[in-house]
C-alpha cells in the first residue's frame, strides 16, 4: 500500500507540474497607416516564445475607392509587392477587401522572442490592442 501511494504521489506531482508549463497567450497589434487601412499582426506565444503569427489587413473599398474584384486585385498585388509578402490571399466583399498573409521577412516569426517582436511591432508605429 505504501508503494501504491508513493507512485500515485509522484503521477499527481508530474500532471500537477506539466500543468504550470504556461499557458498560451494572444496579443493583438493594430496600426491605421493610411485612411481606410488597417493592419492587424496577432502574436500567439507561450511566455516569450512566439509560437504562431496571423498578418491581416483590412481596405475598406469606398475610403480607397475599390469599385470591383480586378481593383481589388491590383491594390492587394501592390500591397504584397510594397510590404514583401509572400503567399498572401484575399477575399473581396462589397464593403471591404481583406487579405491574410504570412509576417513579412523582416517582422516577427514564430520561435523568436515575444518581448523582441513587441518591441519591432511598436517601433513600427504598430498599438497593442
Amino acid at each position: 500500500m505504501k508503494k501504491f501511494l508513493g507512485v500515485f504521489s509522484v503521477l499527481v506531482m508530474v500532471f500537477v507540474l506539466s500543468g504550470c508549463g504556461g499557458k498560451a497567450e494572444t496579443d493583438t497589434f493594430t496600426q491605421s497607416p493610411m485612411a481606410g487601412t488597417d493592419v492587424s499582426i496577432t502574436i500567439e506565444h507561450k511566455g516569450d516564445k512566439v509560437t504562431k503569427v496571423s498578418c491581416k489587413a483590412v481596405f475598406d473599398n469606398e475610403k480607397l475607392f475599390i469599385t470591383d474584384e480586378d481593383m481589388a486585385k491590383q491594390v492587394a498585388d501592390a500591397f504584397e509587392k510594397s510590404s514583401n509578402l509572400k503567399d498572401s490571399k484575399m477575399k473581396y466583399t462589397d464593403k471591404e477587401t481583406v487579405i491574410t498573409y504570412e509576417a513579412p521577412e523582416n517582422s516577427v516569426k514564430t520561435g523568436t522572442s515575444f518581448k523582441e517582436g513587441e518591441k519591432q511591432l511598436t517601433d513600427m508605429g504598430f498599438k497593442k490592442k
